[in-house]
């Protein structure tokens, strides 16, 4: 009597079912988290940009004058151009990486970017001063509203 085939699954069936399984291992280990790497350094990168851009357009220096520096140095002393709002410096930046409260309760809020951190605090909702600081050296530039409050660290 001869054998019947029809409940049977070919070797050939299988070896293509386990080719295909281990494709989609290799895909979810090897592939997402090197495109998902990418993309988080693409938005590090784009923050950047972004808190430097805007710190610049907001800084104004007074080349008419200069101040001496910590480091004993000289200066052009730098100031707010304007106060944005918070909402307006969250629009620009997106939402912060952290935020703080101080006792008088100013806000404090935190971007952090590929080379350099951006501090906002605000006072009663308006923008009193801006700290930009490189975060290789730890060094950086507080600008406050007002140009006699300048001081770099």
């Amino acid at each position: 009597m001869p054998r019947s085939d029809s409940g049977r699954i070919s070797k050939r069936a299988i070896a293509i079912q386990l080719v295909l399984i281990a494709g989609l291992i290799a895909f979810v280990k090897i592939y997402l988290p090197r495109m998902e790497k990418a993309r988080a350094d693409a938005q590090v990168s784009e923050r950047e940009s972004r808190i430097e851009t805007l710190f610049h357009s907001l800084v104004a220096e007074d080349t008419g004058r200069t101040v001496e520096t910590p480091g004993g140095g000289q200066a052009h002393p730098q100031s707010l151009q304007s106060t944005p709002s918070q909402q307006e410096i969250e629009q620009a930046l997106g939402g912060p990486d952290t935020s703080s409260t101080d006792f008088r309760g100013g806000l404090h809020l935190t971007w952090t970017g590929a080379r350099h951190s951006l501090e906002a605090s605000f006072d009663r909702g308006s923008l009193y001063c801006l700290t930009l600081t490189d975060r290789q050296t730890g060094h950086g530039e507080s600008v406050f509203e007002s140009s006699a409050q300048w001081q770099a660290f």
